[in-house]
């Protein structure tokens, strides 16, 4: 009886050490991964963080007079850059708009203009067709160049203007709506436009 109890108590803890080591096994596999996956957001955090100050540090150049490019040369100039100027064109003129960064500048509402002839794309009041930038404007509507007129009204009044564009007449012709639907969309937002400038919405 002496020797079966003693048997079972050797077997009892053989059980708890096999216990205690599967449980030791998965416990330290367990801080493992854990620790590998909070360093990971610990990097992306940082990482994130890095990014978003060196974003809010970018300091941009006031423009050389004369800055006279091509629509390939003005792309460099698109507010995503430290020591470079923000450059707009408008109706071929090029426009410093380093005044109002926080709207052309990365991140901004209009970073999308930055580095770009944009008069196709003001005159229709689009600012998400890409096919709208850098394109000849001789294909206006009358509606459409009368707002144009009120955004070279604006530019002129509140950026200086620094160059020419020296290939508008090699630009993309300008994309026309044959569609009854697009068509009407287009009007619309260019009267949208008209009604935004006339209520000084924009300014």
């Amino acid at each position: 009886l002496s020797h079966q109890t003693s048997a079972l108590v050797r077997s009892r803890e053989r059980v708890r050490d096999i216990g205690f080591t599967v449980v030791m096994f998965f416990t330290f596999w367990f801080h493992f991964f854990a620790a590998i996956i909070a360093a990971g957001f610990l990097y992306g955090a940082i990482y994130l963080l890095m990014q978003d100050k060196a974003e809010k540090h970018i300091h941009h150049v006031a423009a050389e007079k004369d800055t006279n490019l091509t629509t390939a040369e003005l792309a460099a100039y698109d507010g995503r850059t430290s020591g470079r100027p923000i450059l707009v064109s408008l109706c071929g003129k090029i426009y410093d708009v380093m005044s109002s960064a926080a709207l052309y500048g990365k991140g901004g509402q209009y970073n999308s203009f930055a580095g770009k002839d944009i008069t196709v794309a003001c005159a229709k009041f689009n600012k998400t067709s890409d096919a709208y930038f850098n394109a000849s404007w001789t294909g206006l509507t009358k509606a459409e160049r009368e707002l144009l007129a009120k955004w070279e009204e604006l530019f002129a009044k509140k950026y200086p203007e620094v160059g020419k564009v020296t290939d508008v007449d090699n630009m993309s012709p300008c994309p026309q709506s044959n569609e009854g639907i697009a068509m009407q969309a287009d009007a619309y937002s260019t009267t949208l436009g008209m009604d935004l400038f006339a209520k000084r919405h924009i300014s």
